[in-house]
Parts: structure tokens; C-alpha cells; sequence
């Protein structure tokens, strides 16, 4: 993928696209690199109350009022990588003659990994929501290679656990009305491979209760190529991408008898999306999705499972209403 990448670089700098031509732009937002945010916890046997927070972020623009802005365009050629670990240390069976992992207890741990590519996000959800009288256009660019991984390797027991693993290439939100904006253009190339890993010896469970209720451990992993959530737009809204998704989450037991119980496993892939509060007679909407999707959950428990819910979702192009 450094091939593409590098070969995307070029093409970013050098296009003749219309996507070249906005100069002239209130905000331009150019980036081409490597971005690895690693956090990783080695050789323990207890881990309680941790937190791994993964978050990789390339271009974004967020104002609660633009008044005085006409245009906004982010170009970005980046490879990503967030990743959180926590692995158990190992021990020497002399009986078996052979290594064999020291396992860790797990309790109260949540790893975030987030890879963000473009992002506007324009006014606010409570008041003063501010206004964006003169905003014309917004047009992102995205060559992505991302992959955001959470791991936990090996566990004895996991209790109250939550990983989330998040790649997003395009995002336009606007909280605000604006009523000159005439175009939104988003373009995506490359790879999200989003990653959620247990390996695991006695059980998973959740056990912390709130408001009377349990709440399960989790695993999310969620792709998401161009997303735009707008009041309106008066012509033109196009979104293209042509990317291969991989969400998935793993729950995989090492011994011959273990259980599950309270735990929710969520595998989302999205390509095109758009939440739009009205549609204007003039607007034309093009989404472009060229994909490959693949959103997959296991357990592996070789014992029991209970109160155990999974949900895989690949969408290719979605338009819906804004609320």
C-alpha cells in the first residue's frame, strides 16, 4: 500500500481535476506522510481501570460560526496506524518443557483506535449555533491507508472491556444553515481495515450496571469512507470512493471450556452516506461507490454463551433524512 500511497501523492499534487483548481480557497488543507499512534502495554498479569486512547488525525476544520467563509478544501495522501495492546507476559513450563503464556486478568479497560483522514465540522449542537451566510463550497480528497486495531492477548479473565476501533476518510457535518453552499464534493482511494482482538482463557463478561441495567463489554469496529450530514445544498452533492473495507471483532477462547456472557460485538462498513434535511429542486446527487466489504464477527468460546448479541452491516450508498 506505501506504493499507492507514494504514487497518490503525486496524483494529489499534480491533478488536473477540478479538485486542482481552488487556489483560491478561504481554507486549503494539504498533507502527505505516515501517522502511527501506538500505545502497548507488555508483561502483565493485571490490568484494571486502563484506558488506550489510538487517534491519528490528517486534516480537519472545526468552527462554531463561519460567517466570512466562502470555501473549504482538504486534499491528504496519508498512511494511518493506531493500535492498542495489552499482552500477558509468558512463563516456562518445565513439566511440558515449553513456554506457555502467563495470563493477564483484564478489568475496567477501554482502548479507542481512530484513524481520521478529513474532517469540517461547521456550528454547534446547542445554541449559539452560528451562522455560515457566505459558504460556497466543500470538497475533500482522501488517498487512505488506514488500520486501527485494538488487541488483547492473552487473558485469563475479561470483565467490563471495550474496544473500538474507528477509520474514517471524508466527514462534513454542518450544524448550522447555509444557504449559499452550492457544492459538496468528496473523493476516496485505498484501504480501512478496522480490528477488535480477545484472546482469552475463562470467560467474558459485564458486570457494571447502570441505571438498574448491565452494560455489556463491547467490541465496535466502524469504516466509514465519505460521510456528509447538511441542512442542504443548492446544486451539487457527489461522493466517489473506491476502497476495500475490513471490519471485524474477535473473541477467541484458548481454553477447552470458557464462557461468554453480556458482550456485544458491531461490525460497520460504509461507503457513501448522506443525512440531508430537505432537498432542493435544483440538487443533483451522485454517490460512486466502487468497494470491497467485509464485516465479520467471531466467538470462539468452546464453552457457553449468553446474552451475546452481533451485528454485521455493510452499506455501499445511503441517503436518508437528517434527524
Amino acid at each position: 500500500m506505501k506504493t499507492i500511497i507514494a504514487a497518490s501523492a503525486l496524483a494529489l499534487m499534480t491533478s488536473t481535476s477540478a479538485f486542482a483548481t481552488d487556489y483560491d480557497a478561504d481554507i486549503m488543507q494539504f498533507a502527505v506522510g505516515v501517522q502511527e499512534a501506538l500505545n502497548d502495554i507488555k508483561d502483565v498479569t493485571k490490568a484494571t481501570d486502563v484506558a488506550q486512547d489510538a487517534v491519528n488525525a490528517v486534516n480537519l476544520v472545526s468552527l462554531a460560526d463561519a460567517a466570512n467563509l466562502d470555501t473549504i478544501l482538504q486534499k491528504s495522501a496519508v498512511e494511518q496506524d493506531a493500535e492498542n495492546s495489552i499482552e500477558s507476559g509468558w512463563k516456562f513450563n518445565v513439566w511440558k518443557w515449553k513456554w506457555e503464556p502467563d495470563y493477564v486478568t483484564i478489568k475496567g479497560v477501554t482502548q479507542n483506535a481512530t484513524n481520521v483522514a478529513n474532517s469540517v465540522s461547521l456550528g454547534a449542537s446547542t445554541p449559539p449555533i452560528g451562522t455560515a451566510g457566505v459558504l460556497d463550497s466543500i470538497k475533500q480528497k482522501a488517498f487512505v491507508d488506514q488500520y486501527a486495531t485494538n488487541d488483547i492477548k492473552v487473558a485469563y479473565t475479561v470483565e467490563d472491556v471495550a474496544q473500538t476501533a474507528v477509520n474514517a476518510a471524508n466527514l462534513i457535518s454542518l450544524e448550522m444553515d447555509a444557504p449559499d453552499l452550492d457544492e459538496i464534493k468528496q473523493f476516496a482511494v485505498g484501504d480501512q481495515d478496522a480490528l477488535n482482538t480477545i484472546e482469552f482463557k475463562k470467560w467474558i463478561d459485564g458486570n457494571k450496571v447502570v441505571a438498574g441495567k448491565v452494560v455489556p463489554s463491547t467490541q465496535d469496529a466502524t469504516n466509514v469512507i465519505n460521510s456528509v450530514s447538511v441542512p442542504s445544498v443548492n446544486l451539487t452533492l457527489a461522493q466517489f470512493s473506491a476502497v476495500d473495507q475490513k471490519a471485524r471483532n474477535v473473541a477467541d477462547s484458548v481454553g477447552s471450556n470458557s464462557q461468554i456472557w453480556d458482550f456485544e460485538q458491531t461490525a460497520v462498513n460504509a461507503a457513501n452516506l448522506v443525512s440531508i434535511d430537505s432537498i432542493d429542486t435544483g440538487l443533483g446527487i451522485s454517490q460512486v461507490a466502487f468497494v470491497s466489504q467485509n464485516a465479520s464477527n467471531l466467538i470462539d468460546a468452546n464453552g457457553t454463551v449468553q446474552a451475546v448479541v452481533q451485528s454485521a452491516t455493510n452499506v455501499a450508498n445511503s441517503i436518508g433524512d437528517l434527524n
